[in-house]
């Protein structure tokens, strides 16, 4: 590679046509759809936490610019550009009175696709410059099939779409190491700042822009400081002395800091005002965070920490089967030629390269296993280089098929044309996951449908389906729905409702939306899941033949009054609750209490059958609704429907004298007032 056509910035005709190519093919599958559904941390990331940290920007109140552990900054930034954007788009057109400050609380499906626009605009115009990044790496060709590669992976393209920092730290991470390793394989004897200035400060810049936008990215300065201490032992191997060798790795190190350190400064302004205040409530936050784990479903058990074999296992699965193969062709090929020298060529891909590219991917890789919070999703800046890698893979089989061939022919014909099948055939899944890209998983490993028994699945996709249907109902508007993330329903729904995150929720509402990852992580308990599942659901909702979501239509248990069919009482309990009625059918004894206060202590409510003579035939003891509804989930002002089973024969039914009830406390036995007694 001469020094003409090594420089970063020498852009031809050529260049441009095919990075002008990469960025329309690019943004081709992202912004068909875009306003389609909404992903559970969306509501927070715009409308909530984010909205606020532009009003507080723009109030002048910098240190209120902190909103996150994340930081979540380039996040702020982003969304601040689509939400100015509708804007001006909205007062050119007159439709929008509101100040801006109001305007950025509106609801979100107003403005849905303005702020996720430049999340996509950011990583189309990313697909190009890895194009251009990579060709100082690797031949052009293999370039070019990366890019291609990664404009189509389907778990990229999924968060490429998305208010969330997975895919711009993504993109930042993923600049920086690329044009770092471009750093260090030019003037490997010299690396020079004054050189390679332009690429190294586009690396610092980029590693800062990661930092500030989640916590994977501050992974680079660990990556950075590794890469030079490796490349400072090299250049002892080679004969330079440990004392220049030292100043100039300092040097390179204290550099990309300060540049880093100073972008992070310039683009937050909470640390405008308060910088140790920030950093210090980002680490604790961080480490609180971490350490509190993340509830995922692994191999068929929800868990905080799944252990080191996670990501070995997720990742595959998030891949096509086409890259996938295309990475263990690079792994391979990398184990073959690991004694080779680095100066060594393989089909004309310099080992060097590869080489750097698996260094970043093992060492990120690690990095991930140390935190106990995990999800797919944490390792998303892999998959560009795993994209890249696959590229390598291919392009060294083919040229390995085609060595025979004439070498004219080779690059002008059959190589291309085996490029071009690989990703028609990797592109596949975009058609046919359309929109929910986040359905996806690598049919090499079961697809779906395996997915669904073994990991987490689901970030909201499908929930508009839920509410189009329960918007068909006659009585749509006053329906109240529980569902989790409800957050992901509600926005499309025309009547109310709750997220299911307590047992008591459904048992106030009409209906019940069950979602498959509330389902797999059985929250917020087994007991309630269960419940559900053991019933018939009114409706459905599959994608790619896993059902998603089940929709059941649900009879109240928590209501206004008691019901007109019940026989009234009013006997009191501590100032706690009472007994306002009751109703006794058969093998069924239905019990409203009245809480007359929000209640900390989970009361349980025994059930004592007796017949005429005193003899207990039955004893039932369990929290009110069969252990589903605990005292402590009551509000003031509920009376709850406490439904009771009589496990008696019709012989025995017939000898039901009275009820008597107990209520106490489980763990110390203390009883709840005096018993009360039900004539039958």
């Amino acid at each position: 590679m001469n020094k003409k056509s090594s420089h970063l910035f020498r852009i031809t005709n050529y260049s441009w046509a095919i990075s002008l190519f990469l960025f329309i093919l690019a943004l081709t599958p992202r912004l068909p759809g875009l306003g389609r559904f909404i992903t559970s941390d969306e509501p927070s990331n715009t409308t909530g936490y984010i909205s606020r940290t532009i009003e507080a920007f723009l109030a002048g109140e910098f240190r209120d610019t902190y909103w996150h552990f994340y930081p979540g900054v380039t996040m702020s930034w982003l969304n601040g550009f689509g939400l100015g954007g509708q804007y001006l788009l909205d007062l050119l057109v007159g439709a929008n009175p509101l100040p801006f400050t109001e305007y950025i609380y509106q609801d979100l499906t107003t403005f849905l696709i303005a702020v996720r626009l430049p999340y996509v605009l950011l990583t189309a115009l990313f697909v190009p410059l890895v194009y251009w990044l990579t060709r100082q790496l690797l031949p052009q060709p293999i370039a070019l099939f990366g890019a291609l590669l990664l404009a189509f992976d389907p778990f990229f393209l999924a968060h490429s779409r998305v208010v969330h920092g997975d895919a711009p730290v993504a993109v930042f991470m993923t600049i920086s190491v690329l044009a770092l390793f471009i750093f260090f394989e030019r003037n490997n004897a010299n690396r020079d700042l004054q050189i390679n200035r332009g690429v190294f400060i586009l690396s610092a810049i980029c590693g800062g822009l990661a930092a500030l936008t989640k916590a994977p990215g501050q992974f680079m300065a660990l990556f950075l400081i590794g890469l030079t201490m490796l490349y400072g032992v090299i250049d002892w191997c080679n004969g330079a002395t440990i004392k220049r060798t030292t100043i100039n790795n300092l040097k390179i190190i204290v550099a990309w800091g300060l540049l880093s350190l100073a972008t992070f400064i310039i683009l937050w302004p909470s640390m405008w005002v308060a910088p140790f205040d920030t950093i210090q409530q980002m680490l604790d936050e961080t480490f609180g965070k971490v350490n509190e784990g993340h509830l995922v479903y692994f191999f068929g058990q929800p868990m905080l920490n799944p252990g080191p074999w996670f990501y070995a296992y997720v990742i595959p699965f998030r891949l096509t089967p086409l890259t996938a193969i295309g990475v263990s062709l690079a792994f391979i090929g990398l184990i073959i030629t690991s004694r080779r020298p680095v100066s060594d060529h393989v089909t004309g891909i310099p080992l060097i390269s590869i080489r750097l590219m698996w260094l970043f991917v093992v060492s990120l890789f690690l990095f991930g296993n140390l935190s106990p919070k995990k999800q797919d999703r944490y390792l998303l800046p892999l998959f560009p280089m795993l994209d890249l890698l696959a590229a390598v893979g291919w392009s060294g089989l083919l040229g390995l098929g085609l060595k025979s061939l004439p070498q004219r022919f080779q690059y002008k014909f059959m190589l291309p044309v085996g490029m071009v099948l690989i990703f028609v055939a990797h592109s596949l899944p975009v058609v046919t996951y359309y929109p929910y890209y986040l359905a996806y998983f690598n049919p090499l490993m079961g697809g779906p449908t395996r997915a669904a028994e073994t990991v987490l699945i689901g970030w909201g996709e499908g929930m508009e389906q839920a509410a189009a249907y329960l918007n068909q109902k006659p009585n749509a508007e006053q329906l109240y729905v529980a569902s989790t993330p409800s957050q992901t329903f509600l926005p499309y729904f025309e009547g109310t409702g709750e997220n299911f995150y307590t047992n008591d929720i459904p048992f106030r509402s009409d209906y019940v939306v069950l979602y498959l990852a509330q389902m797999q992580r059985l929250a917020p308990s087994p007991e309630i899941i269960r419940y559900f599942q053991n019933q018939e659901p009114e409706h459905v909702i599959t994608i790619q033949e896993v059902p998603y979501i089940k929709i059941y239509a649900h009879e109240k248990r928590i209501l206004a009054d008691i019901p007109a069919s019940a026989t009234p009482m009013n006997i009191g309990l501590g100032n706690l609750f009472r007994l306002a009625g009751y109703e006794h059918h058969d093998k069924e004894l239905i019990l409203y209490w009245h809480a007359l206060t929000s209640l900390e202590t989970d009361y349980t409510i025994s059930v004592r059958v007796l017949s005429a003579d005193g003899m207990r035939l039955v004893q039932h003891d369990s929290w009110p609704l069969q252990g589903l509804l605990p005292t402590s989930t009551w509000r003031q002002g509920d009376y709850v429907a406490d439904v009771h089973l009589i496990d008696l024969s019709g012989s025995q039914l017939e000898q039901i004298a009275e009820f008597e009830l107990v209520i106490y406390q489980s763990e110390t036995g203390e009883t709840l007032g005096p018993p009360i007694t039900i004539q039958n």
